[in-house]
């Protein structure tokens, strides 16, 4: 009978893999689909005065990342989607109806957030469309920055630093009668990095920092100089940074690109530079139109690094216009610079400071001015990314009304959440134990009663004399940490020698016996360290948060099914279709097998299963569901079941031998003699 099911592994894809891949070479089979609900009209669901077409919801999978669009594709996964369609489409109508979206609150993020596309727009149409980078533009700035189209050389070398002269001549003379780099390095090398790479150091660009060494110009110009004495052991040579012993082994002479080679470089570094004067154009033009002017003088007379505020010049105008809009005052400046986070402060202050601050605020509300008296309103309101916003805002505000804040958690909630898992806060009891190790019981039992006499008296210098005489393995003397789990830490499971531990006091003494891996071995209990309990107070935020979450997640549903009722939803997910290949499904278990998502895979499988019923793909899917429920879930009954299953409905076939195959195994029926060659074969 066999024993382990892993042991049919091999032989099962031995079976099966030339089969999948023959099925594979077969024609493409026909998918079972119906066309007519794969139009952009059909009704998936409606509501109140509304409904989601697959228009909208091929449009919303279309924004899903494409890693990871492929799951919602399939049936399964555009249910998904149509669910929260659905969901939004009615909180919506909630929101409305309770009035949400014209709180102030909300109010003042999407108007914040519309700025922002608003200066987004504008830069867009009048600064990024406008850039126009001529042939003459690439070619002159290829000409002048060779420098940055040159490919530096690249220099392999052996290298050694010695602590002196002396053992620079050593370390030569050992190299010079045949004896290995690396293993004089390992001798001789005081640079514990490049001695950690067996006196090896690569890449060395030449450009005034060697990997592993840092900043020596001496030593890379000697390299330099030596660039084609391949091999040739130089030194030892002294520098600044100590005594060297180097050997070039490998040069790669730099070279400067064509211009043929760089050009998308070139487009993509001038780009910004283009769009750069053009934004300086924009600015000077729109200071202009709105009589903007900036006080420089006051720039510093302000500390951005200062806490506070020079009364004097709080008031004081940093910008004036003819426009109320454009007159900054010291203050509102310095406030808005508070306002940012810790990173675009150090920006700033790293920067140009104030001058920077001033020039960053000035531009994006010159923009946005401009964009709204052009009225860029007529391309905002129909950004998707915009609406989406607007959306999200409601929505997320809705969202915390009826659920987030309608769920409370009482202080007695929390305590018998607590109560009932104690076990989940507890450090269990650890012991700690000395033990000694030998290779035969004789030699144990010699040492044991020599040890004992010690142990009788409490000779702890005698009894650490013994263990590191006797004791096969001394530095695994003392084995702290042993829990009551039939696993002696540091060693590996034994359940004998667990129990022995823990079915005695502290302080005894065991006599000799043979542990699970084979050795013999006596031990002494040092000590108990008593189990841990967490505290309510330590472990309150988080029971909190437990309980919450799951508050919430009820609640939410709940939530969803009032909404459904009250504005009418009703969803047709009957209408669905897959959007997936068969081929594509295959892929997509194959994928989710190897990261071993199985039930993913399985899920594949059953896409498959359900929507290409044409006695190819249905069947080689079938026998691989059957198959990893059984090796990989480890449920014999269920698998049993599938097997039986996929020989009633194929009769025939490349894989029923196999199937069957496996319900013998499964079912215990079969006994497997490996021979020799067959265990070749699987441990190649």
């Amino acid at each position: 009978m066999i024993r382990d099911l892993r042991l049919l592994i091999p032989l099962v894809l031995l079976l099966v893999l030339p089969l999948l891949v023959a099925a594979q070479e077969r024609p493409v089979p026909i998918a079972v689909t119906d066309n007519m609900l794969l139009g952009d009209d059909v009704i998936l669901a409606e509501y109140e005065d509304g409904i989601i077409t697959r228009q909208e919801l091929d449009e919303r999978i279309e924004k899903i990342p494409p890693n990871q669009r492929g799951a919602y594709l399939t049936v399964a996964g555009q249910t998904q989607v149509l669910d929260v369609i659905a969901l939004e489409k009615v909180l919506m109508l909630k929101a409305i109806q309770l009035g949400i979206d014209q709180e102030p609150d909300v109010k003042e993020k999407v108007e914040a957030a519309t700025r922002q596309f608003y200066i987004q727009e504008y830069y867009k149409r009048n600064v990024i469309d406008m850039v126009v980078i001529t042939e003459a533009d690439k070619m002159q700035y290829f000409e002048n920055n060779p420098q940055l189209f040159a490919v530096l050389p690249v220099v392999n070398i052996n290298y050694m630093q010695v602590e002196d002269e002396i053992q620079g001549m050593q370390a030569l003379t050992l190299l010079q009668e045949g004896e290995i780099w690396a293993d004089v390095s390992e001798i001789y090398n005081k640079n514990s990095y490049v001695k950690g790479l067996k006196g090896v150091i690569k890449n060395i660009r030449l450009n005034g920092n060697i990997p592993g060494i840092g900043n020596d110009f001496e030593l890379e110009d000697l390299i330099r100089q030596n660039t084609a004495n391949i091999d040739k052991i130089i030194g030892p040579i002294e520098t600044d940074s100590g005594w060297h012993l180097i050997s070039v082994t490998q040069f790669n002479e730099g070279r400067s690109k064509q211009y043929s080679e760089v050009v998308p470089e070139i487009e993509q570094r001038l780009r910004p530079l283009k769009e750069k004067e053009l934004l300086d154009e924009l600015r000077s033009t729109l200071m202009d139109k709105f009589g903007v002017q900036i006080e420089t003088s006051l720039f510093e007379r302000i500390d951005l690094n200062s806490p506070t505020l020079d009364e004097d010049i709080a008031d004081e105008y940093l910008v004036t216009s003819t426009h109320d809009q454009f007159n900054y005052t010291v203050s509102k400046i310095i406030e808005n610079f508070h306002k940012l986070s810790p990173q675009e402060q150090i920006m700033y202050i790293k920067g140009e400071g104030v001058s920077q601050l001033v020039d960053q605020e000035l531009i994006r509300d010159l923009m946005f001015t401009e964009a709204t008296q052009q009225g860029y309103a007529k391309y905002v309101d129909t950004n998707d990314d915009y609406v989406q916003m607007k959306t999200y805002y409601i929505l997320n505000t809705t969202f915390r009304r009826l659920v987030v804040d309608a769920v409370t958690v009482s202080d007695e909630e929390v305590q018998t959440y607590y109560d009932a898992h104690l076990g989940d806060y507890t450090t269990p009891a650890s012991r700690a134990i000395q033990v000694l190790w030998f290779e035969t019981e004789k030699d144990a039992n010699r040492t044991l009663n020599k040890y004992s006499r010690m142990h009788r008296l409490g000779d702890e210098k005698n009894m650490q004399k013994i263990i590191e005489a006797e004791s096969l393995r001394p530095n695994q003397s003392v084995l702290d940490n042993q829990y009551d789990n039939g696993i002696i830490t540091g060693i590996g499971s034994d359940e004998a020698f667990s129990r022995k531990i823990w079915d005695n006091p502290v302080g005894y003494l065991s006599p000799v016996f043979k542990t699970a891996r084979g050795d013999y071995a006596f031990f002494n209990i040092l000590r108990e360290n008593p189990a841990v309990i967490k505290t309510l107070t330590e472990m309150e935020p988080r029971i909190f948060g437990i309980l919450k979450r799951e508050k919430e997640t009820i609640r939410q549903e709940d939530m969803s099914d009032e909404l459904a009722a009250e504005f009418n939803l009703i969803k047709y997910p009957e209408r669905l279709r897959l959007l997936l290949s068969a081929e594509e499904l295959f892929n997509m278990a194959d994928d989710a097998a190897r990261m071993r998502r199985f039930k993913d895979a399985i899920n594949s499988y059953d896409q498959i299963i359900q929507n290409y019923q044409n006695g190819v793909d249905d069947y080689k899917a079938s026998f691989m569901k059957a198959f990893l429920v059984a090796e990989e879930l480890k449920n014999t009954e269920l698998a049993i079941d599938l097997f039986k299953t996929f020989l009633r409905k194929f009769p025939t076939g490349d894989l029923n031998e196999s199937a069957q195959f496996m319900i013998d195994s499964l079912e215990g029926n079969i006994e497997l003699n490996i021979d020799d060659e067959l265990l070749e074969f699987e441990q190649d």
